[in-house]
């Protein structure tokens, strides 16, 4: 009996060390990453139902995002848009950013985003910048936020934040459903006749289930833990599954051609060449309505690329090709298409790659985030702000 007990003892014992150490490297990891023993929790869901868009932001709200890159306090204006209240038009030039995630500014600071900054550089004074900008919105989003939205703030100039690392792919239900696991947006497609027509079926039913389940839906406990989000990321590395294509994760934009070899699904070059000329076509046809809307209103109208990570960082790049040994990068391939495009449709292209990319050719580092995250850091909108401001003057 007594050997019995001294068995369990030593196993209790064990257990106990084991489980004290997890929680000391526990606290370790937040203190590190977080610089606090707590997470940053919001009461209340900073996303609300949107009857055509899916889902906006909840007016009026302030809220937290924390990843293990960033912890950022966001703060939402009574008209559902991240910045100070919009005033009525006056005598100042109104600029409008229309985009996703990049120019919403995830993970920097309300005043270190570009919007903000932009308007500091050309004068708080004489010009009014409106951050319209939503996190994973997709161009269809967009352009319903112009149109049911953002036209209604008389913007003298709507400039399109066009994301070529998920825009593309999140337009066409055809590529969102290899990109994506998640349909909960419109869509876009043409007609036989190349007629624009948008898909709002997903939207609407992602809006009704939202309706019913309000309540913030908050992660399990061990989905909270920073050693959980470590491991899984080291994990994620090691696992192939259907949704890890560089095909369709890259895809186009930054490809020379299609890398059958990496395939996940037995598709060819063909196929992937299908599906994103489609995913182009219908990518054009949204701007160029964005554009007609905008000057019915008496607005001008331009866009800019947003440079992800792959197009700045050089050593990202070879962590990609090691990786995926077949795969033929073409980085600015999505930049000289916008080129022609742009000439193409009368839009005016602004350039947001070439300060980063000089930046980085300078020994700049700490451009974007890279643990969790890879939206830009304060020093990237600080560079391409500074950039669109001498481009816009």
């Amino acid at each position: 009996m007594k050997t019995k007990k001294i068995i369990w003892l030593n196993v209790m014992m064990l257990l106990g060390t084991i489980g004290l150490m997890l929680v000391l490297n526990e606290a370790v990891l937040r203190l590190y990453y977080w610089g606090s023993l707590a997470p940053k929790i919001n009461d209340e869901n900073p996303l609300v139902p949107h009857p055509t868009r899916g889902f906006a932001f909840r007016p009026g709200m302030t809220s937290w995002h924390q990843e293990l890159d960033f912890t950022v306090q966001v703060h939402v204006n009574g008209q559902g848009l991240r910045g100070p209240e919009i005033q009525p038009k006056g005598a100042k030039k109104r600029i409008l950013i229309v985009g996703d995630s990049t120019t919403y500014g995830s993970g920097v600071s309300e005043e270190n985003i570009i919007p903000t900054l932009l308007g500091t550089e050309l004068g708080s004074s004489r010009v009014d910048v409106v951050n319209g900008s939503f996190t994973t919105y997709n161009t269809v989003q967009e352009l319903l936020f112009l149109e049911e939205e953002g036209l209604l703030f008389e913007p003298d100039l709507v400039l399109l934040a066009f994301s070529p690392n998920t825009d593309i792919q999140a337009n066409t239900l055809s590529l969102q459903q290899l990109a994506q696991k998640h349909n909960r947006r419109p869509y876009a497609a043409l007609s036989p006749q190349g007629e624009l027509l948008l898909d709002l079926t997903y939207a609407k039913r992602f809006y009704q289930d939202q309706q019913e389940n309000a309540e913030i839906r908050k992660a399990s406990f061990f989905k909270g833990l920073v050693t959980y989000t470590l491991l899984k990321k080291y994990v994620k590395g090691f696992k192939s599954s259907k949704w890890n294509d560089p095909n369709m994760f890259i895809g186009w934009p930054f490809l020379a051609e299609f890398s059958p070899e990496h395939s996940t699904r037995g598709m060819s070059a063909q196929d992937y060449q299908v599906l994103w000329d489609d995913g182009w076509q219908v990518t054009k046809a949204l701007i160029v309505r964005m554009r007609d809307e905008s000057r019915s209103k008496g607005a001008k109208f331009a866009m800019m690329v947003m440079a992800p990570k792959l197009q700045v960082e050089k050593d990202y790049q070879q962590k990609v090709q090691e990786v995926f040994p077949h795969l033929k990068l073409d980085t600015s391939r999505i930049n000289r298409a916008f080129e022609e495009f742009g000439k193409e449709a009368g839009i005016p292209v602004l350039d947001a790659l070439t300060p980063l990319v000089e930046a980085w050719g300078m020994g700049e580092r700490g451009l974007y985030y890279n643990v969790e995250d890879e939206h830009m850091t304060a020093k990237a909108h600080k560079l391409v702000a500074a950039s669109l401001a001498q481009q816009i003057r």
